[in-house]
């Protein structure tokens, strides 16, 4: 319980770094997204399940932060999360590799899902532009950024991975 709080507190945090440090972009106006980067952290060191809780409730605060549709951010994150879930299964945490993958496949999968959301609700959403150059700039800054959280949340891992206690026997 105490892990899925702390995740949950750091990617608020970096939802309102994002809104309000970071609202300008860093390069041409993209912001990457450090929300998603502590979501993705979150559920590849936990398989049971607590980084889509957080991916959840980190993405309801998201939409309630944006002009987004209630629910927009919340499926976006919990589909990732899921993702990096099922990434975890069959691959060890690296340094560099796993957490550009996971960056990059997020943003990917951001893309496309966003495309389909607008597509199905027809819902007023900014899509991407998928084969454009603003992207392609997102991409690598979502994967080089998810690198650095990844580096930076591995020292804080004991506190963020979930370790239920064991009965006595």
């Amino acid at each position: 319980m105490r892990s899925l709080f702390i995740s949950l507190s750091a990617s608020i945090l970096m939802l309102f770094i994002q809104s309000t440090w970071l609202s300008h972009g860093i390069v041409f106006g993209i912001i990457p997204d450090l929300a998603m980067s502590i979501v993705l952290f979150s559920s590849f060191i936990n398989k049971d399940g607590q980084g889509i809780i957080v991916a959840f409730i980190a993405g309801l605060i998201a939409d309630m932060l944006s002009a987004a549709p209630l629910g927009y951010y919340a499926f976006l994150y919990v589909s990732c999360a899921y993702l990096a879930t099922l990434l975890s299964y069959v691959a060890e945490k690296d340094i560099f590799i796993i957490p550009f993958l996971l960056g990059t496949g997020a943003a990917i999968a951001r893309g496309i899902l966003t495309r389909f959301v607008s597509w199905i609700f027809a819902a007023n959403i900014n899509t991407y532009q998928i084969f454009s150059a603003e992207f392609g700039i997102e991409l690598l800054a979502d994967g080089f950024f998810t690198v650095l959280v990844f580096f930076i949340l591995t020292f804080f891992q004991p506190l963020l991975e979930n370790s239920p206690r064991k009965a006595l026997p």
